[in-house]
């Protein structure tokens, strides 16, 4: 059996599917490694992979999409070039990570209109909390001075 591959040139990242696909489709409890390899590559799940993974693992499109929508990680919308997830677990909470985040919002709100919050529930930080990570680098015991120096680095990278 031949993988699966895509025919239409619309799809903008068909290429980087149909590798993905080569690589897993065929091994069992394939669905979650196939999502987290395209949102590892592409950043987020695009909606139009949805009905061709669905096809190349034998599997209904509203199934694929019922697991992206079911765990929060997984996400069909790009994020802004600055990410950042807000750990809402209990921990970071009774440290303070509610204050934080109000005054980060603010910030991003007027500094940085193009970065992504994102509340995630634990990034294994919890004794050194509250937490965050900034394009997927942890930050633990947080202020709003540390996550604004650690965004500022982030687009100075960037250029």
């Amino acid at each position: 059996m031949q993988p699966a591959t895509l025919h239409e040139p619309r799809h903008t990242h068909g290429q980087l599917l149909n590798q993905i696909l080569e690589e897993h489709q065929h091994k069992e409890g394939n669905l979650l490694p196939i999502l987290h390899a395209v949102q590892d590559h592409i950043g987020y799940i695009p909606e139009n992979l949805i009905a061709p993974i669905a096809q190349a693992i034998n599997r209904s499109s509203a199934e694929i999409f019922g697991v992206i929508s079911f765990y929060k990680h997984f996400r069909t919308q790009a994020c802004g070039d600055i990410h950042i997830e807000f750990c809402q677990a209990e921990a970071c909470q009774a440290r303070g990570s509610k204050e934080v985040e109000q005054a980060v919002k603010e910030m991003l709100h007027t500094e940085w209109p193009n970065a992504t919050l994102e509340p995630v529930y634990c990034l294994g930080l919890c004794a050194q909390g509250p937490a965050v990570a900034v394009n997927q680098q942890p930050l633990a015991r947080i202020t709003l001075e540390k996550i604004k120096a650690k965004i500022q680095g982030v687009v100075t990278c960037k250029g």
